[in-house]
């Protein structure tokens, strides 16, 4: 019998190769943005989320259709705060989804 050690990989440094890293990237990446964003968003925008960057367009995602109406009223707000930021300031356009899968 040969004894392994139970070696605990912390996931937080943990960097895959390939496409499986890439997604890791790009996860890492929305959390930064998130977090710098959920201190420049009102408080009624709080439960927005930023998904997808793609083409000068910004998704949120959102369980609350109440703050997907309201951010759908104030796009421009939105954009003036989204351009505060340097990786965000080329966004033109934005999209708010509701997501009502339940957790």
């Amino acid at each position: 019998m040969s004894s392994k050690k139970n070696n605990m990989t912390n996931t937080s440094n943990f960097t895959p190769k390939g496409d499986l890293g890439a997604l890791f990237a790009q996860a890492r990446m929305f959390n930064q943005l998130n977090d710098q964003l959920s201190t420049l968003l009102p408080d009624a925008f709080k439960t927005l989320s930023l998904c997808t960057l793609k083409d000068n367009t910004a998704t949120f995602v959102t369980h609350n259709q109440a703050v997907a109406f309201r951010a759908q009223k104030q796009q421009d707000a939105l954009l003036d705060i989204l351009k505060n930021l340097d990786t965000l300031s080329s966004i033109q356009k934005i999209i708010i989804k509701v997501d009502l899968t339940e957790h």
